[in-house]
């Protein structure tokens, strides 16, 4: 499948036609999957512990502007602060909150790292610790960086996301690898580092070997992004022993069925194309927004502390609701000018260099109320503000009504009550027969990148943030009077939340 005719059909697949050809996705929760269990050449018992006390630099930094001084380990600390847990929320049935958003909390983004030197790593953050890898039958890990540089490879195994999603955690991982590419690239300049970025190529196909390498799983194309000049992470020593016994036995057996599963059969196919294409421009682009984006509004007396880029990773929410629910909450709230500029701002942010024809492609359509005084109704993104095309107040009511996770008693749905809606659309057929059959593959990171900005913006708004790909994209194509070759390919719901609970933090000190 490395035609644009294969590839245009396999997209529709998880697209337009999914719920023509597909039954609705039913998950049982407790069957078991593979999420947050490591590859089998990652379960060594050496490995290069990260520092501690990261969100402690990070808090000492004011948001937007403050910017963190060079720790003691600055690769270290730029993967603690990207990709580490951060909380633990007593009655939330999912894995623990981390800094990125991940469909129902089963983060099926690896980071490996690969030094100029030396064995490559896998980044558990469990043992908060860089875990050197076991040599594999690929032979020695690759691409290797220049000296003083550092590749961090990012790859989604499609296996840790439920079976029922089937072809569509193809596209799902390749999201979920561009708000993880978001989430690194903020955190590494944050630390002042330079980074560039590959996501077709030589050396993604040589990652891609690296990844596969580690143990069975169907895995997405990676992104290597390498960061220059930080030097080297710490020496290897001893790790705590992890896994082992019958649940990792019966885990491996099921990522070794699992891999030959019908539908990943196919996303290998669709992958190829990212694999075997040539290497494209590797700017890394601009994943904080410019200096000039408005601060929050200062909090008055005894309403809590002013933001800083520590509060803002932790108020960092994909919302939710209280156990036996399913789905998120919000309630209404209205808010100003200063909360619209920032996430304007944030989505304004130029994605890396190879993503920018892709990104020219996608149309963003907003959904506003209560925000910034403007009328509720349809909102086209052009230039970098919101240009009205339609006044109806009605609209995020009926946008709901879409969603494919409705209001019933069992499940709670917020999109009526959300700040604003974001949908992402594009006309798949011209992106793919234009610019070739690895731009649908393209088009999924760059609207995961886009998403982890927006929930980076409401976060420092007090406001969540919701990706999601569960809707019926004809209906919605319809109300939101998109052209007709056009389909709705993303969106995210940012809200306020109207459910808390006391949380147990899980950042080290």
């Amino acid at each position: 499948m490395t035609g644009p005719t294969d590839v245009l059909r396999f997209a529709l697949r998880q697209g337009p036609l999914r719920g023509l050809l597909h039954d609705p996705i039913v998950v049982d929760e407790r069957v078991a999957t593979t999420a947050c269990l490591p590859p089998r050449s990652a379960r060594a018992d050496r490995g290069r512990p990260l520092p501690t006390g990261v969100h402690e630099l990070l808090a000492a930094v004011p948001y937007p502007d403050g910017r963190v001084a060079a720790p003691v380990s600055v690769p270290g600390a730029v993967l603690a602060a990207a990709f580490g847990p951060l909380r633990r929320e007593p009655s939330n049935p999912a894995n623990d909150h981390r800094v990125t958003a991940s469909v129902r909390s089963k983060f099926p983004v690896h980071v490996f790292t690969v030094p100029p030197e030396g064995p490559a790593g896998y980044l558990d953050p469990y043992r908060h610790a860089v875990v050197d890898l076991e040599p594999g039958p690929a032979g020695g890990p690759a691409p290797r960086p220049a000296p003083g540089d550092l590749n961090v490879v990012l790859a989604g195994r499609h296996t840790d996301l439920p079976t029922p999603y089937g072809v569509l955690r193809c596209a799902l991982a390749d999201l979920e690898v561009g708000i993880n590419l978001r989430s690194l690239l903020a955190a590494a300049e944050l630390f002042g580092l330079r980074a560039s970025v590959r996501l077709s190529g030589p050396d993604v196909a040589e990652a891609a070997r690296l990844v596969a390498a580690t143990g069975p799983g169907s895995w997405s194309a990676p992104v290597v992004v390498t960061l220059h000049g930080v030097g080297g992470l710490p020496p290897a020593e001893a790790l705590e022993p992890v896994g082992g016994g019958t649940l990792d036995d019966e885990l491996d057996a099921l990522l070794d069925a699992e891999t030959g599963h019908p539908s990943l059969l196919e996303t290998a196919a669709a992958l190829a194309p990212r694999l075997s294409g040539p290497a494209g421009p590797s700017g890394a682009g601009r994943a904080l927004p410019e200096p000039s984006l408005p601060a929050p509004p200062r909090p008055t007396a005894g309403s809590g502390p002013a933001p800083d880029w520590a509060r803002v990773w932790w108020n960092r929410s994909a919302g939710r609701v209280p156990r036996p629910l399913s789905g998120f909450s919000a309630r209404p709230v209205t808010r100003g000018e200063d909360c619209l500029r920032s996430l304007l701002a944030w989505a304004a942010a130029p994605a890396p260099a190879a993503l920018h024809e892709v990104a020219a492609r996608v149309r963003i359509t907003a959904v506003p109320q209560r925000l910034a005084g403007l009328p509720t109704g349809r909102y086209e993104l052009v230039d970098g503000a919101l240009q009205l095309r339609e006044d109806d107040p009605e609209l995020p009511r009926r946008m709901e009504s879409l969603f494919g996770y409705p209001l019933t008693p069992a499940n709670d749905c917020g999109v009526r009550h959300a700040t604003v809606l974001w949908v992402f659309s594009a006309d798949l057929r011209s992106l793919v027969e234009d610019l070739g059959p690895a731009a649908w593959g393209l088009l999924q990171v760059w609207c995961g990148w886009v998403s982890h900005g927006l929930t980076l913006g409401a976060a420092a708004h007090g406001l969540f943030a919701r990706p999601a790909r569960s809707f019926d994209e004809h209906r919605v194509a319809d109300l939101l009077r998109l052209p007709e070759a056009e389909s709705p390919v993303f969106l995210t719901a940012c809200g306020a939340t109207r459910y808390a609970e006391p949380m147990l933090d899980l950042r080290p000190c």
